[in-house]
């Protein structure tokens, strides 16, 4: 079986693998569908963090054709995704159920163990999520950075509702949208550079959406107070320097995206003097996993307008040029197994 691997700064390469074997505690996944992440970008572009001569993939969906020995509930033929952190269940952030700041932290399938970019893949079964049968593949590959969203509006402390505002109009903003209204939100405002990606998160819940440069409408459409809370997901000094001018005085800035650059700060006496909440998250935990597949069963979210392009394994490294050379209409690409 073919494999697509990371081997550096601007290297993925499809290699020949092989079938994996199961160890007691383990399932073997027929892997249906996989999702590029921002995170396998973002190391296609910087180098890091990823482990080179790894398997990339840690958004997939597929079904269990192994159970191993000492597995229980789960049964061959079951729809599953898996979430890829693998914990320590040692530390003290483990030991309180908060498994996304273990000090393994970094530890997944697809960035130091490999991942899901291949026919067969074998993980542990305890991180096995069955899905319901109304959630499809695309959906079950895409549990992963919902989750990321729905951890992200959950600790932002957002309430039924407030008013937001969302930078970055890539597939977490995107997601993040959704939640937000799943969640009550009154207006949500999107800044985005990109004319398809605004038109998309319009279609997906967004009031109105404004180039990056724009900001001050977003004031001006609130009162002149600007949003309770703002959502940056794209993670450069540009965008976190415009958060801290368009919040509200007293409210919420939550930084979500991951960038490769070091950021540098401006304005920042305004978070002083403007009482303003800074935040940043990473990651989810089983529950926030659970919540997110809950949501694509009850069709809160839909990631149809969000996936821009389905490929083949042998298109991978193709598409990472693509992707590591923004401005793109690029959103959310599935690699098929099917």
């Amino acid at each position: 079986m073919k494999v697509a691997i990371f081997e550096g700064k601007e290297q993925i390469v499809i290699k020949d693998g092989v079938k994996p074997e199961i160890k007691s505690d383990e399932v073997l996944i027929q892997v249906k569908k996989v999702a590029i992440c921002g995170s396998d970008v973002g190391s296609y572009e910087s180098g890091g963090p990823y482990l080179p001569g790894k398997i990339i993939g840690h958004e997939f969906s597929g079904i269990l054709v192994e159970i191993g020995e000492d597995v229980k509930k789960l049964k061959e033929g079951m729809k599953v995704t898996v979430n890829p952190q693998i914990p320590c269940y040692e530390c003290y952030y483990c030991l309180h159920d908060q498994e996304n700041m273990c000090k393994l932290q970094n530890f997944a399938y697809g960035t130091t163990e490999n991942g899901a970019m291949r026919e067969f893949i074998n993980v542990k079964a305890e991180r096995i999520h069955v899905l319901p049968d109304n959630v499809t593949y695309e959906e079950g590959a895409t549990v992963e950075p919902l989750s990321v969203a729905v951890y992200a509006v959950q600790q932002s402390g957002f309430q039924l509702g407030q008013n937001a505002a969302v930078i970055g109009a890539g597939p977490i903003g995107l997601m993040i949208i959704q939640v937000l209204r799943s969640a009550g939100a009154n207006k949500i405002y999107v800044l985005e550079p990109v004319e398809s990606k605004q038109k998309i998160a319009m279609d997906l819940g967004a009031d109105k959406a404004f180039l990056p440069k724009a900001w001050n409408k977003i004031v001006r459409l609130t009162d002149r107070l600007g949003p309770d809370h703002v959502y940056d997901c794209v993670g450069l000094s540009s965008t976190f320097t415009t958060a801290l001018q368009l919040i509200k005085k007293g409210g919420n800035i939550t930084l979500i995206g991951l960038h490769a650059s070091t950021i540098e700060v401006n304005n920042i006496l305004l978070m002083t003097t403007n009482n303003i909440s800074v935040r940043g998250v990473y990651g989810y935990n089983q529950d926030i996993y659970k919540t997110a597949i809950n949501l694509y069963a009850q069709k809160k979210i839909r990631v149809d307008p969000m996936i821009t392009n389905r490929i083949r394994l042998e298109q991978v490294p193709e598409i990472f040029k693509v992707l590591g050379n923004p401005p793109h209409d690029e959103l959310k690409v599935i690699v098929d197994f099917e």
